[in-house]
């Protein structure tokens, strides 16, 4: 299975979180699986920890450091075709959130399975596979 991890279940799976669900931590966990995380997430954390919205400690980078090292997390770049799969996802007038759409429009371009334990992407499964 090839998932896409959401930017908070990352920093669930870095931090140990009790919050993370035991179906999503063993599916991170199982090396039969490939795990991404886009970097659209790394620079959702930089904006939101600046903007003091999130609280962290991690850089960006020693974030990429542990996920790739400790967790064989792969980095995904941005790629034009999660931008051209942007344009079909549908926009709701209260779930406008850019990171998250552009993960939606990542797993739909890539054919990913996104977990996250947002509600608000429930209704997105018409257009990808979603795991809480």
């Amino acid at each position: 299975m090839r998932l896409l991890l959401d930017t908070h279940i990352l920093l669930w799976m870095l931090e140990a979180n009790p919050q993370l669900s035991v179906e999503a931590r063993e599916l991170i966990r199982n090396t039969a699986n490939e795990v991404f995380v886009s970097a659209a997430s790394l620079m959702e954390i930089a904006i939101k920890t600046k903007i003091g919205k999130l609280d962290t400690q991690r850089t960006p980078t020693e974030i990429t450091r542990e996920m790739t090292h400790m967790l064989a997390i792969q980095l995904l770049p941005v790629l034009p075709q999660h931008l051209d799969a942007y344009q079909s996802v549908p926009l709701f007038d209260d779930h406008r959130d850019p990171f998250d759409r552009l993960l939606i429009a990542t797993a739909l371009a890539e054919g990913f399975t996104l977990i996250s334990d947002d509600r608000k992407f429930e209704r997105y499964t018409h257009l990808i596979a979603i795991v809480n």
